[in-house]
């Protein structure tokens, strides 16, 4: 706090007498009014003071009131009043109401009271306190710019508008704030040649850094309006998920750590299932938002607490005269949340957008949008779908919820239907904020306009603003996955995974690409069991560690991992058929054929089980079973090839069903006018030179094949038509020579 009369230090020197008469009647002035306005002395320096009320308006009419008495003295007073935080320490004060409050001294003229916007939205509509505004300025060291207004001081406002005057004759009249709260802000004033400042200050050190993490919990709402149940959580973490400074645990990862907690089921985020989350996942701090009402005004509260302890490091409270005023209520207190954080004001001011603007100004509408995040998280898609479109029906112009509907309907329903979503979506991006903005524009890039290059621009730009986004890695791991660039797509699956170990998804990237594209068996063998480790209920994890075995000719372990992951999903029918194949190899060949049996009962379309099939019954000397699941499978073989005439791969699959059953020569006519097509097809045309006997040449399109860089060894490995080329010992030198294996 500052306080100094102006022209004192000058006065000393000239008439010391007269500047004692002085300084003992501005005490005697502040004593009095202090006692008035409930204010309290919590310093004084020489002729200076630092005093604090609990109202701003109370700070502001006591300001007045000195202004008034000293010019009856002929006291040169300067007041500057100022609403922010600071930090007491000992005998000292110091932050950013400090810094603010000692630039605004300037700004004030003798007799005048200079305020900031912060202490006139408390006071803009008294009527006894008038005001003007002058300008709007940077202060040294100070991030945001303040606006600076008058206050008229020529006459004293009404006595029974100040809160001491309340108190004392009718506490009914007392404010919310005073009457239901015990912990509130204390409005520091000081008053100087320069300043008074009125400041609300926290008194607790919050232990965090840049890139941090935090954990909210859900919104406990106090009232008993259902409306405000789900919408907030959405809009408040959309908030501060505006912030470049710090990053916020997702609802997806939450969900992750639920299932490991066994509390998958809970409907609700409370506080002590946040603080768990937040242990567990290794972060100090989390926090709690809760909305009530008192009358007809909801109080949002937002705690800060230390994970470890339970310790309330700060507490943040707005109130909101209606409902209308809540969304934008939330806003400032999500506002609130990052500045207590560390985050610098200019950087809050600048990196954010209006909540109704990036969402909407309906609650109904942002009830509808959050169900349908927690749905579509869920994976219930119908029901994600039905709440995406209420949301917009509730509110034409929400431009998150078109975009969601889109991207839901692309994905999974309609593509047509999606794109027009999309569309619309596009049309309002700079609703959006910047996370979503560039999440739905590279996605549109990608699916949509089928660019790669700008789907890869427009996620880079989004990890420059938030370089510890996990989904925004994974999605540019995997469309350099897509572009064949696969060492960068596994440097950011990599760093996907140092941020969120849980993605499975990305893990599921990772294995893929040793397996299929780089045939690191031993990589995929640690990846796979790195995913079992994490989330051992997974199926997928199972399923690359049955393949990383197939990989290393172990057939057994194999088999039990693919036993496994059946185990965890029966309908993974990719895991099932490579099941099958393992048996094949085996020669559990009754085993197979049960399986490949059960996967048709379960779905008839699988035309592949009808070949794999045929395959098995022919092994074991079954010859009419064999043609009569070789004759199904050929069915769909020439209806594919009427579809598709243009695909080689439809020629050489009914140039091989053909030969499967016994017409080599019409099998061969068929199955090389894929030849025809001048597309290289090396590894298919060498299942084709396999079953029609010509095994030299099968393994000479094999070498083929392995030669521009086709690396899937698991699949060669369990192949049916390739597995005819086994027993050849050029086979296996070149399974030797582009594999290491034997």
């Amino acid at each position: 706090m500052f306080t100094d009369i102006v022209g004192y230090t000058a006065l000393m020197g000239s008439d010391e007498e007269r500047a004692f008469e002085m300084l003992q009647n501005n005490r005697d002035i502040h004593t009095h009014l202090l006692e008035k306005y409930n204010g309290t002395l919590i310093k004084e320096m020489g002729d200076g003071m630092l005093i604090s009320f609990d109202l701003g308006s109370d700070a502001v009419r006591c300001a007045i009131e000195i202004q008034v008495a000293c010019r009856e003295k002929n006291i040169p007073l300067r007041i500057g009043i100022h609403e922010g935080e600071v930090i007491f320490e000992g005998s000292d004060v110091f932050g950013d109401g400090v810094n603010i409050a000692s630039r605004l001294q300037s700004t004030a003229e003798v007799g005048s009271i200079s305020i900031t916007g912060s202490v006139y939205r408390d006071v803009k509509n008294k009527t006894d306190i008038k005001t003007q505004f002058i300008e709007e300025k940077f202060f040294k060291n100070v991030d945001e710019p303040i606006k600076i207004y008058n206050v008229n001081c020529e006459e004293v406002p009404a006595a029974w508008e100040s809160a001491k005057y309340s108190v004392n004759k009718n506490n009914q009249r007392k404010p919310i704030i005073v009457r239901l709260l015990k912990t509130i802000p204390i409005i520091i004033i000081a008053i100087t040649v320069a300043i008074t400042i009125f400041i609300i200050y926290g008194s607790t050190t919050i232990p965090f850094t840049e890139r941090d993490w935090i954990v909210i919990s859900d919104f406990e709402n106090l009232t008993d309006e259902t409306i405000l149940d789900h919408s907030l959580n959405t809009a408040f973490i959309l908030s501060i998920n505006q912030s470049r400074y710090l990053n916020v645990i997702t609802r997806q990862r939450m969900i992750e750590t639920l299932k490991r907690m066994e509390k998958e089921n809970s409907a609700n985020i409370d506080e002590e299932t946040g603080r768990e989350i937040a242990i567990r996942e290794g972060i100090e701090i989390y926090v709690v938002p809760t909305i009530s009402r008192v009358g007809t005004q909801y109080i949002l509260t937002a705690k800060i607490l230390e994970a470890q302890t339970a310790n309330n490091l700060k507490s943040e409270v707005l109130y909101a005269e209606s409902q209308d005023e809540i969304i934008e209520k939330l806003d400032q207190l999500s506002r609130k949340i990052r500045r207590s954080l560390g985050e610098s004001s200019f950087r809050i001011l600048n990196q954010s957008k209006p909540l109704k603007k990036v969402t909407t100004s309906s609650l109904g509408a942002l009830k509808q949008y959050s169900l349908g995040i927690e749905s579509h998280l869920r994976l219930d898609f119908k029901k994600a779908k039905m709440h995406y479109e209420n949301a917009i029906r509730l509110d034409s112009n929400f431009t998150s919820a078109k975009a969601s509907l889109g991207n839901l309907l692309f994905e999974k329903f309609d593509r047509n239907e999606g794109r027009k979503w999309l569309d619309k979506a596009i049309v309002s991006i700079d609703n959006l904020t910047d996370r979503e903005k560039f999440g739905i524009l590279s996605f549109y890039a990608v699916n949509v306009e089928n660019d790669l290059d700008k789907g890869i621009e427009y996620t880079e730009k989004r990890l420059g603003l938030y370089p510890d986004d996990p989904a925004a890695h994974n999605n540019l791991g995997w469309y350099f996955q897509k572009q064949g660039q696969y060492d960068k797509a596994l440097d950011e699956y990599k760093t996907t995974l140092q941020i969120n170990p849980y993605m499975m998804l990305t893990n599921s990237g990772i294995n893929w690409i040793y397996l299929e594209y780089l045939a690191q068996i031993d990589s995929a063998l640690t990846w796979s069991n790195r995913m079992i480790k994490f989330a051992p209920d997974n199926p997928w994890g199972h399923f690359y560690l049955g393949s990383a075995y197939v990989g290393k000719n172990d057939f057994v372990k194999a088999e039990e991992a693919y036993l496994k992951a059946g185990s965890l999903d029966p309908n993974f029918l990719m895991n099932q058929y490579r099941l099958a194949h393992v048996y094949r190899l085996q020669g559990k060949f009754d085993k197979a054929i049960d399986v490949l049996e059960t996967i048709l009962r379960k779905n008839p379309q699988e035309s592949s089980s009808h070949y794999d099939l045929g395959v098995n019954f022919d092994l074991i000397g079954q010859s009419e079973s064999a043609r009569n699941h070789f004759l199904e499978y050929r069915k769909t073989a020439e209806s594919w090839l009427d579809e598709n005439s243009d695909d080689p791969k439809s020629f050489i699959y009914n140039g091989i069903v053909r030969t499967r059953l016994g017409d080599k020569v019409a099998g061969w006519e068929i199955g090389k006018k894929a030849l025809e097509l001048k597309v290289p097809i090396y590894f298919e045309f060498a299942q084709l030179l396999a079953v029609q006997d010509r095994k030299s040449e099968a393994l000479d399109y094999l070498e083929k094949a392995l030669e521009n860089g086709y690396k899937n060894l698991v699949w060669i490995k369990l192949h049916p038509d390739i597995q005819l080329l086994h027993g050849e010992v050029r086979y296996k030198k070149l399974i030797q020579t582009y594999f290491g294996n034997p």
